[in-house]
């Protein structure tokens, strides 16, 4: 907060010098057009009255007649008149006047705008989700955070991406029933958005008690329509399909979802676990593995999505050292929220290695490459194996890299360490 309240005061002395500046740079030449302008009037006055009873004894001596005197006075009386005008002009002051008042009331109403639309939360809100994806907050802020984003989620019902990150932390713990109504919302909200759609079917399996019902089997076959390679599906698809002693579908299915994961990772084991299973169905019933099946899992489309698209050249530093599986998350994202628009997950054996990043990396609903005119590019090698950055990871960036550069790919090398 005293980032803000320092950059909000300097903007309002910038504000206030633009506006006092020609009021108080015309202040000495204002006071001696005052000082001159009444020096005029008085010789003005002066004169005239000279003037007339020059008028009064030549009228009196028969130089001139009452007409000649009427109008010689009436054209005294104009001069006298135009030039206290003019005079007046120079030194009024109303728009001086007005600046002053915009100085005073423009960075009030500014400020109690602000204040009163609730900005000050949003950011406050904003830097600690920041922290928490970095690792910095304890437990208290924690439940604080997630404690206003249920509070933005009432007040800010149209707020979908506040609502998504409420949900994967509601998911994280333990919260099922909070999680389930949260994607439920979100999906109703745009039912086009398959990433998500994955996520409610998987929350949907555990408030279930670890069961495939048949709205998790409709939301894991929309899915996999648009999405065919979504890990999330896959993995579900594949429980299914064992329950129903599918032993060579699900083998397949499973061995494509792990496909796409970091060796060694937590959810890498527990696939490789289903495949194992999977194979010793399938060697108690006297069946073969489907090479075929095989083969098509493990060569899934690589095709890029529609809509734009950002290539990435991802390398390690010659100094970076760690485990072939430990993960690395290539992502982009935009200015205004910490959440990736876009990410890939690869490991530390793979690189380096080209990735793309485009629409069907995208992660929540309403939020893509395509309603952005920038992005941050950031490629982090997570030591600790977590999505969200933590002390010791290793990171490479672009800080901003604008649309008009996404058809040249870039390249990021993982050289700095958190």
């Amino acid at each position: 907060m005293t980032e803000l309240w320092l950059g909000v005061a300097a903007l309002v002395l910038l504000l206030v010098f633009v506006l006092l500046w020609p009021a108080l740079r015309g202040a000495g030449a204002h006071r001696r057009v005052q000082a001159e302008a009444g020096r005029q009037r008085a010789a003005l006055a002066t004169l005239y009255r000279e003037q007339r009873a020059e008028l009064e004894a030549s009228r009196a001596s028969g130089a001139i007649d009452e007409d000649q005197f009427a109008q010689l006075e009436a054209e005294m009386a104009r001069n006298l008149l135009a030039a206290e005008q003019s005079a007046a002009g120079e030194s009024r002051q109303g728009g001086r006047g007005l600046l002053l008042g915009l100085a005073v009331v423009l960075p009030l109403a500014a400020l109690a705008l602000y204040l009163d639309r609730g900005h000050v939360g949003d950011l406050e809100l904003y830097r600690d989700i920041l922290a928490s994806q970095q690792g910095e907050t304890d437990r208290a802020t924690e439940e604080r955070i997630t404690r206003q984003l249920q509070e933005r989620a009432e007040s800010h019902p149209d707020d979908l991406t506040s609502r998504y990150v409420l949900a994967q932390r509601l998911m994280v713990r333990g919260d099922l029933d909070g999680a389930v109504a949260a994607y439920r919302y979100i999906v109703e909200q745009q039912p086009e958005a398959a990433g998500v759609k994955a996520e409610l079917a998987q929350a949907l399996f555990f408030q279930q008690g670890s069961r495939v019902t048949g709205e998790v089997r409709r939301l894991v076959g929309e899915v996999l329509e648009v999405q065919p390679d979504n890990g999330t599906a896959l993995g579900l698809a594949g429980i299914a399909a064992f329950e129903e002693q599918k032993f060579q579908v699900a083998r397949a299915l499973w061995q494509r979802a792990l496909n796409q994961l970091a060796p060694g990772s937590a959810a890498a084991q527990a696939l490789a676990a289903g495949v194992a299973r999977a194979e010793q169905a399938l060697a108690e019933r006297g069946e073969a593995v489907d090479s075929e099946a095989v083969a098509e899992a493990r060569a899934p489309d690589a095709g890029e999505g529609d809509g734009p698209a950002i290539r990435i050249n991802v390398s390690l530093a010659e100094a970076v050292k760690a485990p072939a599986g430990t993960p690395v998350f290539i992502y982009a994202r935009g200015s205004d929220s910490p959440m990736p628009l876009a990410i890939v997950r690869l490991s530390a054996g793979q690189l380096p290695a080209e990735v793309v990043l485009d629409e069907s990396r995208a992660m929540m609903p309403g939020r893509s490459l395509a309603g952005v005119d920038r992005v941050q590019l950031v490629a982090r090698l997570a030591i600790n194996g977590d999505a969200r950055p933590a002390p010791g990871d290793w990171q490479g960036s672009i800080e901003s890299l604008p649309q008009a550069d996404w058809d040249q790919p870039v390249s990021i090398t993982i050289d700095r360490q958190l």
